[in-house]
């Protein structure tokens, strides 16, 4: 069983990737505390050069996309049986996720064109805004929407929608406790479901 996480911010090591990180790491915890194998996986999109679907079609041929770009190597991680879950995690950029997240989900429609092979796994959403309360529900329900069009099962942090945090904490994102526990709640929650469906 595995679960990838995707950092959707255009910038390296800054606070969206270091909330994913501190949620995958709550994850690899709790798989290990119930006495579970489970392995992580963490797709920082910052570096990656890729642009969104072009409605070329291509991949109603198959599981490949007529772009050659930074999206291909990313096609076999997702299309592997081994995966159970996806956390996608973005900051919010004009009320809404990150152009490089959307890019990302676009770019997805080949795994749903061949088989739905999304389908049944399960789907968690971190947003990180400039301030406490920015449009970060409203950018997990976006990402959500499109997790649920590939007929994912999305599973919030216990109590709320997903992983929320605010990177203009007076104290450093770091130091935002409020948020880093949201995504340490989203980590344990999607692995404790993980494992109640692969009994």
């Amino acid at each position: 069983m595995k679960i990838i996480g995707v950092s959707a911010s255009p910038r390296k090591n800054k606070s969206t990737r270091f909330l994913l990180e501190k949620c995958l790491e709550e994850a690899k915890k709790t798989a290990e505390a119930i006495g579970k194998s489970l392995d992580i996986e963490l797709v920082d999109l910052a570096p990656l050069k890729f642009n969104g679907c072009i409605a070329c079609d291509k991949c109603k041929k198959g599981v490949l996309c007529s772009q050659q770009d930074d999206f291909q190597p990313l096609i076999p991680k997702f299309a592997d049986p081994e995966v159970v879950g996806i956390i996608v995690a973005t900051p919010v950029y004009m009320g809404s996720m990150t152009s490089q997240a959307k890019a990302f989900l676009d770019r997805s429609v080949l795994f749903r064109r061949n088989g739905f092979l999304f389908k049944n796994k399960l789907g968690g959403v971190i947003s990180v805004g400039g301030s406490r309360n920015g449009g970060k529900k409203m950018t997990i329900q976006a990402v959500h929407a499109a997790m649920m069009i590939h007929d994912m099962i999305i599973v919030g942090n216990g109590s709320h929608f997903g992983g929320t945090a605010w990177a203009n904490h007076p104290d450093g994102y770091q130091g935002d406790v409020t948020g880093i526990d949201s995504a340490k709640q989203l980590g344990k929650r999607i692995t404790e479901v993980a494992f109640m469906q692969n009994r």
